[in-house]
């Protein structure tokens, strides 16, 4: 940054060089949009001068200087007009993988550091996939249902079949970490896997370059792609008609992967046979026409929502926190905090 000096990240001795708001007599450095952390974590970045808000306490206030970590989540995340309102921001901690809804040339051209807690959601994302695909396939949501409508009413009746896993056909788009993992799961389930993604990588599973192609050629389709823009709508109508009106798209990944107009209709017309969502295109907004359809399954965005964690999760956000005020290395940092970001 022209005219700027330059200088190593600073450490931090209690209170020194934190220029910071304060109200009500009380030094507010850290503001939590987020209102999924456990309390006492809340109560922790609290201790630490932090104050918990809501996007509209924000939006309906003034600037406030010295708010140095902005804690969100990939839900709420923080647009151009969120950072806005802290001029001294240095750090966006994020409770979670993504951060496609961070603002990310806001974030390049002040500076601002990006930390989030990766590595912990990889087995329970894989396992709710896998949930997924068994509950679409397996009639679980409707023969539930049966049970409760009364028509169980002897051993006899005919509840309706459901489909198996073996010998099927899985399609995984993108195979990162989570991909990976739920290739596992499928493969130990005695599916045939292939996958899709801008490269082949070293693994048993076949390699498919056309997405297109791939959705022809699978029963299911589990979407686990990162988000962003280059990823946005990419399961289109022409692959969900691909995949056919036998086969399940699996979203466990983000809602803007898939054209959700084109899914509705592919659904209502029958050209797709099932779907089993745990993101959706306008979260927690979700289409009316998609929540009535009886060959869908939903859950509300769930992947990491496990007890252990989401504590898990919550203390090594705590730690990227207390790690900034240090002055030391963050743990799981995302984009680093420019040296010229600290002018202190």
């Amino acid at each position: 940054m022209a005219g700027s000096r330059i200088k190593s990240a600073p450490r931090f001795r209690s209170g020194e060089g934190i220029v910071s708001v304060t109200s009500e007599k009380k030094t507010i450095r850290i503001v939590v949009l987020t209102a999924v952390l456990p309390a006492s974590v809340v109560s922790t970045l609290e201790g630490m001068g932090g104050r918990q808000m809501s996007l509209a306490d924000v939006a309906a206030g003034g600037e406030m200087p010295g708010v140095q970590v902005l804690v969100t989540d990939p839900g709420v995340g923080a647009n151009a007009d969120v950072l806005a309102k802290f001029p001294d921001l240095k750090l966006v901690a994020c409770y979670g993988i993504g951060i496609d809804s961070i603002h990310m040339p806001t974030v390049k051209a002040r500076g601002i550091g990006i930390a989030n807690t990766p590595g912990l959601l990889t087995e329970d994302v894989a396992d709710l996939a896998m949930a997924l695909m068994l509950a679409s396939a397996r009639d679980i949501v409707p023969q539930t249902q049966y049970i409760r409508d009364g028509r169980w009413t002897t051993i006899a009746a005919k509840v309706p079949l459901g489909r198996s896993l073996k010998n099927k056909a899985v399609g995984i788009v993108g195979l990162g970490n989570i991909g990976a993992a739920i290739a596992e799961r499928a493969a130990a389930f005695r599916m045939r896997v292939s996958y899709h993604g801008p490269r082949q990588k070293p693994v048993p599973y076949t390699y498919m370059p056309d997405l297109v192609a791939m959705a022809k050629q699978n029963d299911f389709l589990v979407v686990a792609s990162r988000g962003g823009e280059d990823t946005r709508k990419i399961v289109n109508r022409e692959v969900l008609e691909a995949l056919g009106p036998e086969g399940t798209l699996v979203n466990v990944s983000r809602g803007s992967i898939v054209d959700e107009a084109a899914l509705v209709e592919a659904l209502k017309t029958g050209k797709l046979g099932f779907a089993a969502l745990d993101v959706f295109a306008n979260e927690p907004r979700v289409s009316e026409k998609l929540l009535w359809m009886p060959n869908v399954i939903m859950t509300p965005h769930q992947g990491s929502a496990t007890t252990e964690t989401r504590l898990a999760m919550a203390l090594l956000l705590v730690e990227n926190v207390q790690a900034f005020f240090k002055g030391t290395p963050l743990p799981t940092p995302v984009v680093p905090i420019a040296i010229w970001a600290f002018d202190l």
